[in-house]
């Protein structure tokens, strides 16, 4: 038995072959996306933007109730932007890799812009343990330039925190160095 274990492969991968009963057709590489966008407080319907975005691909919609649908292609990876006056916008990832997937339900809610109100940036993402920001960054760190454009009355204090691994002083430090390049992006962008 030993011997036998011993020669037995890490891994066992059994491939089945999907046997469909009709061919795929251009109905099937669609999806539903559908949902809602709602004040984050009060939960009333947004009349709000939004726009799915791939490498290839745009489409954008306008949400007039706080109620959306729309039709993309089912097999992409889109970053999705949901922007409204007066609140913070928000961006989410969507990867979309199935002809199975008929519908898609994705409610959005939006932080209303008011004085001392916290917006948590949940893709600006840096290489590990460095302060060097990775390129997925780029639209998040975007939108917030965008937003400061078309406001420019309004001030925004960044802050950054590490995992608790490693040293306490050389996280504190790197937690500075990274909200210091994420200003000198937005700086660079909203001076342009």
């Amino acid at each position: 038995l030993a011997k036998v274990l011993q020669n037995a492969p890490d891994t066992v991968v059994k491939l089945v072959e999907i046997k469909r009963e009709k061919p795929i057709t251009a109905d099937d590489k669609i999806v539903k996306v559908f949902g809602k966008v709602v004040n984050s407080k009060t939960n009333a319907p947004i009349t709000a933007s939004l726009s799915f975005e791939s490498d290839t691909l745009r489409f954008t919609n306008s949400v007039v109730d706080g109620n959306y649908f729309i039709l993309i292609p089912s097999v992409n990876e889109y970053v999705i932007k949901i922007e409204a006056p007066g609140f913070v916008g928000n961006m989410e990832r969507l990867d979309i890799r199935t002809f199975e997937m008929k519908q898609l339900e994705m409610n959005f809610k939006l932080q209303q812009i008011e004085v001392g109100a916290i917006v948590n940036l949940k893709n600006v993402l840096f290489q590990q343990s460095t302060a060097n920001l990775l390129t997925e960054s780029s639209d998040e760190l975007d939108m917030v330039a965008d937003f400061m454009k078309a406001n420019p009355k309004v001030e925004i204090e960044l802050a950054g925190h590490t995992d608790n691994r490693g040293l306490h002083v050389h996280n504190v430090k790197l937690s500075k160095e990274r909200v210091e390049k994420v200003k000198e992006y937005l700086v660079s962008k909203v001076v342009e």
